[in-house]
């Protein structure tokens, strides 16, 4: 285990990670993140996710029951977007760059969906009933498909945000599924890191990943037949985890039926063991990473993964990206990984 001060590589990013334990001993007199103590009810009129109300856009929703998705009311992209004058349909070569790279536009067409886990208002993942779990998976995969599937779509993205610190604007426990007409600047760096990986090693990144010392003798949190939730030897944030499959798979249409609903069971106990750590509902950021689908040949290097970014440190201080982070790019971490990984360990859930 390293000292307080101590720079990691990570291997889907190509960046340093500073590993700086002994920041998180500064004296805190700044904001404190407060903890609701307000019961949410199972239905909530004024919900626009809520089955039976009428949304802000004027459509109705159903009287659904179980997990429901929809077009995103006020989309960030949408298959009508209009093209610009003098628009462009791929990124800009390196021709057009180097003879005028400004005032470079494209349509933003594409595809936004809201994906509710539950009808019941009250329920996050970390509460819904265990044997609901393999129908949010189902939903996970149908609505991946079908973006995946559009031909705008170059990289599909699902994600949740959950919690009043990550700024959502609805409390209904819900995900978001983006089609991307463009592959995203993360995505990039991921596959051009694991495709590099493999064309020396003849094998995927991630699952090679499981493998190593860094990351087998204290980095583990769980590991089920198919699936290893681990911290990230390199964590961006303070509790970080992974979940990574134990077999490489591109994507989520990778994955079996037996698979996939083991992922949804595995998910749903990382989700509590947070709720135990930070000993209330905790905020998350979630991010569903499945290779892109523009037909580039390094997808096939692609190994699926999930990556929980919690915003909290502790129960009631948030990780904050400031003044040296938002200028350098490069993210510090408070919290040692092996550490991290052993209270995880921990939480009896």
């Amino acid at each position: 285990m390293s000292g307080p001060w101590e720079r990691r590589w990570h291997p889907l990013l190509d960046e340093w990670v500073i590993i700086s334990s002994s920041s998180a001993s500064r004296p805190w007199s700044g904001a404190k993140a407060e903890v609701s103590k307000t019961d949410s009810p199972q239905f909530d009129p004024d919900c626009y996710l809520c089955p039976g109300v009428t949304r802000a856009s004027g459509h109705v929703n159903p009287n659904y029951q179980g997990p429901f998705a929809f077009d995103n009311d006020f989309p960030t992209f949408a298959s009508h977007a209009p093209e610009p004058e003098g628009g462009i349909d791929a990124a800009p070569d390196d021709a057009t760059l180097a003879s005028n790279p400004f005032g470079i536009t494209a349509a933003s067409r594409g595809k936004c969906r809201v994906l509710c886990w539950s009808h019941r208002h009250d329920l996050t993942l970390a509460d819904l009933p265990a044997e609901e779990m393999p129908a949010v998976a189902d939903l996970w995969l149908a609505e991946f498909s079908a973006m995946k599937a559009n031909p705008d779509v170059k990289q599909a993205i699902l994600f949740e945000n959950k919690g009043v610190e990550i700024g959502v604007s609805n409390l209904h426990p819900h995900g978001q599924a983006y089609g991307l007409p463009f592959v995203s600047t993360q995505g990039k760096r991921m596959r051009n890191a694991q495709a590099r990986y493999a064309k020396h090693h003849n094998s995927a990144l991630l699952v090679d990943m499981l493998q190593h010392p860094s990351v087998a003798n204290d980095l583990i949190v769980e590991k089920t037949q198919h699936w290893t939730v681990l911290v990230p030897f390199a964590a961006r944030f303070a509790y970080e985890t992974w979940i990574v499959p134990n077999q490489a798979a591109k994507d989520l249409e990778d994955l079996s039926t037996e698979v996939l609903h083991e992922l949804a069971a595995v998910y749903q106990r990382q989700t509590q063991r947070y709720d135990v750590l930070f000993q209330r509902q905790s905020p998350n950021i979630t991010h569903f990473h499945n290779a892109p689908s523009d037909g580039d040949a390094d997808n096939a290097h692609w190994c699926f993964h999930m990556a929980f970014q919690p915003p909290l440190r502790e129960p009631d201080k948030l990780k904050y990206i400031a003044g040296f982070e938002s200028a350098a790019g490069n993210i510090t971490n408070p919290v040692q990984p092996e550490i991290a990984a052993e209270r995880l360990r921990a939480c009896v859930i």
